[in-house]
């Protein structure tokens, strides 16, 4: 579909996929400025409000791996519309809870939707676009799409709740639902195999979902209930069990749902763990930032949410462009110099802290940090699917999504325990929340430098290099 003849239909395939991508990222910041109102109305206690969040973020990061395996074994076309599908339906039914328990369940479904729809999205983008400069420049706008739904979440939440906290969860239902109706016209029909179809793991995905699930749980309730009650511990060590055991049968089963030599793949495995890192950072930030802008200076949650404009319309603009330079000069250096753009804007924002008016406060640290954010976001994505073969580009982008997923719920769950503990330390709580947020940034900063040097980059995304 690389043709000239066939740019248009590539085109609109692309924006259908960038619509998906940006509703699968949005809706995990979206409903955070709404919370107040959603407490009020349905009477949440402060430990049910907070799953009203993590929920989502249980979901797509427990199911990721399943999701990304699942698109690249039956699919990526089949798996993207019924994905999508279930994310319409769970938010048309958003706008129908009554409860604490149909709220979070709601949330959950969504989550679990997004884990199956992100990565076959993202491979189907690899398969719509040939060699070149064009899948450069689409998965630039893919990145940026994704990277702005991260940040304008906030921001269209705190628009939302002035119709209703309501509007934060039926609001992508509209979008949604048109995407999945031009879908089946424009997207690519799913290759028919020359040989069988690879076995399914079962033994691999029955150990590895709930033991994931079972992680971002752990980590999660930790934010609100700490690391040493039971049903922190014990789901961690649940999970600890179980991902050891699929590792044990992945070693053993002749086709495994995750192929560990994949593990291999030093650009891979790099660009994971800094995508998790500056991501629970970034989340982290959003965290601290978000409470001391609405209990300190007593923003509202529109203004709150607006305070992160910036850095999501750097993100919009600047992010196809880095993508491009990333594919062309190499991955690791713009993601070195993306993070230390985040870092100084963290430090700027840790050190301007109670002596900065909050609106300079917020214009200072969100240039570096929205300049930043688009330098990491779309590199990261070069570098973990530069040396993939097609036929494993779910499984990658379903390890990458997992990354950044549970790569939040740690960083929020240590800052929260931060926050938490500050008082009793003797430390102003906002402070020590953001010292531990910088600190980690130049770690993260740290970590993306020592990355695998870029010698040559493939003609293509999703190529394997030689």
């Amino acid at each position: 579909m690389s043709t000239p003849t066939m740019r248009g239909a590539a085109g609109l395939a692309l924006l259908l996929l960038c619509t998906a991508n940006f509703l699968d990222a949005m809706d995990v910041s979206t409903i955070g400025v709404a919370l107040p109102a959603i407490q009020t109305e349905l009477g949440l206690e402060a430990t049910s409000l907070q799953w009203a969040v993590s929920a989502y973020v249980l979901g797509y990061g427990g199911f990721l791996l399943l999701g990304g395996r699942v698109a690249d074994i039956f699919g990526h076309r089949r798996v993207f519309l019924w994905g999508l599908a279930v994310f319409a339906a769970a938010s048309l039914s958003g706008g129908f809870v009554d409860s604490g328990p149909t709220l979070i369940a709601a949330r959950l479904v969504k989550g679990i939707s997004a884990a199956f729809t992100a990565p076959a999205a993202l491979a189907l983008l690899l398969s719509v676009f040939g060699e070149g400069p064009a899948r450069a420049k689409a998965l630039g706008l893919f990145a940026s799409t994704g990277a702005a739904g991260y940040v304008l979440g906030m921001v269209l939440g705190g628009v939302a709740t002035i119709v209703s906290w309501r509007a934060t969860l039926v609001m992508g239902a509209p979008v949604a639902l048109l995407t999945l109706a031009l879908a089946p016209f424009v997207l690519p029909a799913d290759k028919r195999r020359s040989g069988p179809r690879p076995s399914f793991d079962w033994a691999g995905a029955i150990t590895i979902t709930p033991g994931l699930l079972l992680f971002v749980f752990g980590i999660t309730n930790a934010a609100s209930e700490g690391w040493g009650a039971t049903p922190t511990w014990g789901a961690l060590v649940g999970a600890a069990a179980l991902i050891a055991l699929f590792f044990v049968v992945e070693i053993r089963h002749s086709d495994p749902m995750v192929p560990l030599a994949i593990f291999r793949k030093a650009k891979l495995s790099h660009a994971n763990i800094v995508a998790g890192l500056f991501q629970g950072v970034y989340v982290g930030f959003q965290f601290v930032a978000t409470l001391y802008y609405q209990n300190v200076v007593g923003w509202s949650a529109l203004i709150t949410g607006l305070s992160f404009a910036f850095g999501g319309v750097c993100v919009m603009v600047l992010a196809p462009r880095f993508a491009t330079m990333a594919q062309k000069h190499g991955a690791t250096g713009l993601m070195t110099l993306g993070t230390a753009l985040m870092a100084l804007g963290y430090v700027v924002w840790v050190l301007g802290l109670g002596r900065l008016d909050p609106i300079l406060l917020a214009a200072l640290s969100q240039v570096p940090m929205g300049v930043g954010y688009a330098m990491t976001y779309p590199s990261v994505q070069v570098a973990a699917l530069s040396d993939v073969k097609e036929d494993q580009s779910g499984l990658a982008s379903g390890l990458l999504f997992a990354a950044f997923q549970i790569g939040g719920g740690i960083v929020l769950a240590a800052a929260s325990a931060v926050f938490a503990a500050a008082p009793g330390a003797g430390w102003d709580t906002y402070a020590a929340g953001a010292a531990f947020v910088a600190a980690l940034s130049v770690f993260t900063l740290l970590v993306a430098a020592l990355g695998p040097r870029d010698r040559r980059m493939p003609a293509a995304v999703g190529q394997p290099a030689e």
